[in-house]
């Protein structure tokens, strides 16, 4: 895949933006599936509750939810509007923010505890992804937290995912240590969640002679 310029990085925002904020619609059939799931994760990884959580894409805030309903002070990152309106209505005790995640340079080092990610990396192309998994390891004092897909989907999440963008295919289709390790961390923790969903916990590599 070709690397994508800072013009067509801009271009591609306008038009996810747009994507989503269309799309808030159908989130509904989504959240309800996925909001288990993040429940049981952190069930399992059972994180401190005095940690701290950013959590970037945050979407109708259902990730940010979960954290917040364990007792974790939460901050959600999004652009699209009308899914932050639905976050701030059904998660009062998190702090949601209109955020562009072509911003994160902007945020200081260091933090927060966690950075976490709900099934977003899949719909960006890699320069981008990578570049948010190297801001999230920046950020983060702990862990970068990361919910997305494993393997294919079925027909619903196909389908969804090409209305998204081109994406996907790459993303599922690649491997995802490989990313995590461009971007400077390593796999502390990995659970199969679903047939189609994996979350990993994720630690900075640390250089050598540290």
């Amino acid at each position: 895949m070709k690397t994508q310029s800072k013009a067509d990085l801009i271009k591609e925002n306008k038009r996810t933006r747009i994507f989503f904020n269309f799309a808030s619609l159908v989130y509904p059939i989504i959240d309800m599936n996925l909001f288990p799931e993040y429940r049981r994760a952190l069930k399992k990884l059972d994180l401190p509750k005095e940690w701290t959580v950013l959590d970037l894409a945050s979407g109708t805030g259902i990730l940010a939810g979960a954290f917040a309903e364990r007792g974790h002070t939460v901050t959600g990152f999004d652009f699209a509007k009308r899914l932050q309106n639905r976050a701030k209505r059904r998660f009062p005790k998190v702090r949601f923010e209109l955020f562009d995640l072509m911003d994160l340079n902007t945020l200081p080092e260091s933090s927060y505890d966690l950075v976490s990610m709900g099934y977003f990396l899949h719909g960006v192309h890699p320069d981008f992804r990578l570049q948010v998994l190297q801001e999230a390891r920046r950020i983060s004092r702990k862990h970068v937290i990361v919910f997305d897909y494993c393997c294919p989907g079925n027909w619903f999440v196909r389908f969804i995912e090409w209305i998204e963008g081109p994406y996907y295919p790459n993303f599922v289709n690649g491997n995802r240590k490989d990313d995590f390790n461009s971007a400077g961390l390593s796999v502390n923790k990995e659970i199969h969640l679903s047939d189609f969903g994996n979350v990993w916990l994720l630690s900075p590599v640390l250089p050598k002679g540290s």
